[in-house]
């Protein structure tokens, strides 16, 4: 019995171990400048250029770029697990050019993504990052999509306007 317990612990200890992925390849973690804070990015990207940073945020819209396709995020702080975190305050917005397509229909406003890159100055006014590598993190559980799965797609929403207002007021409300 006892020569059984040790490989069957040994065996739960490493499927549980192995069962999350990092976001970010350790690799490129390691690589990312130690101290460097999205806002001293956003203030002087030039100084920064050419140096790996790792940002994370939630998605604002992809579109179609040069080579490749260019990713607008709303920068979020990310956790010790390099997931954005639920934060009333955003730090800004970034673009990620990413050499390979990204497709809109994955790429949802208000997904969230994990970014390691290399700073590469400024584009339209927001710092540039050329993505290494980018998670794009499980899409929660929506109300919208429970509703079109369980009703239809083309259902008419009834707790949409004019059907539902919780903000209405007049006589008789």
């Amino acid at each position: 019995m006892r020569n059984f317990a040790i490989p069957a612990v040994m065996t739960l200890f490493l499927s549980l171990s192995s069962g999350c992925a990092p976001a970010v390849s350790p690799e490129l973690a390691r690589q990312a400048a130690p101290g460097l804070t999205f806002a001293a990015l956003a203030a002087h990207p030039e100084t920064y250029r050419g140096k790996m940073v790792l940002l994370g945020g939630e998605v604002m819209d992809v579109q179609p770029a040069e080579g490749g396709s260019l990713l607008r995020v709303n920068q979020k702080e990310l956790d010790a697990a390099w997931r954005p975190v639920e934060a009333p305050v955003s730090g800004g917005t970034f673009l990620v050019h990413s050499a390979g397509r990204l497709s809109p229909d994955d790429y949802t406003p208000r997904r969230k993504v994990t970014v390691a890159g290399v700073a590469a100055g400024k584009r339209h006014g927001l710092p540039l990052i050329q993505a290494r590598q980018i998670h794009l993190w499980e899409r929660p559980e929506q109300l919208d999509d429970f509703l079109r799965e369980w009703f239809g797609k083309d259902m008419e929403y009834w707790y949409t306007r004019p059907y539902f207002d919780p903000w209405r007021t007049g006589p008789g409300i």
